[in-house]
């Protein structure tokens, strides 16, 4: 099973796809909390599930949460993914026979987690659901300390449920 709320995040560092920068978990952890999406670009799931992340860093300050997403894609494929779904966000290589996807245990995608500061996973869904992005959005802003933001209002036409 896919490492649970109440857990220690594995740490680990990845390049991202458009220019091969380093991202270190355990550097973005001492600013903040990390939303993490690991995913595959060919998954409905993922590319349902990718705009509403991205509204949840438009909805809270980028200074206070990280956004990543971590591809199990190449970097081409990865660039055109993000491209299509409209992210701003990094979005970083699991390469090495995905390595970060296996210290995650995920069984499919996407599977998102939210870990605090501490570096314990505070969140954690597989597949999407449209309720549990509310609950995303609320869980980010109780660490935040802040007032939760609706994401998916005026989404009518975005299905409640697609399986990862």
């Amino acid at each position: 099973m896919p490492v649970d709320a109440g857990t220690a995040a594995p740490t680990f560092a990845l390049k991202d796809a458009n220019e091969g920068q380093p991202y270190d978990l355990s550097q973005a952890l001492r600013r903040g909390p990390v939303l993490l999406a690991i995913y595959k670009s060919s998954c409905q799931a993922s590319k349902t599930a990718f705009p509403f992340l991205q509204k949840i860093l438009e909805a809270y300050s980028s200074d206070q949460i990280t956004v990543w997403g971590i591809a199990q894609d190449s970097p081409n494929i990865t660039k055109s993914f993000a491209r299509r779904a409209g992210v701003t966000f990094p979005i970083l290589i699991d390469d090495n026979d995905y390595e970060v996807s296996r210290a995650f245990d995920i069984m499919a995608t996407p599977t998102i987690f939210l870990i605090d500061g501490g570096g314990t996973v505070v969140w954690q869904r597989t597949g999407f659901q449209k309720p549990a992005m509310d609950e995303l959005s609320e869980a980010v802003a109780e660490l935040l300390g802040t007032a939760p933001v609706d994401i998916t209002s005026g989404t009518d036409d975005v299905p409640a449920w697609v399986p990862g």
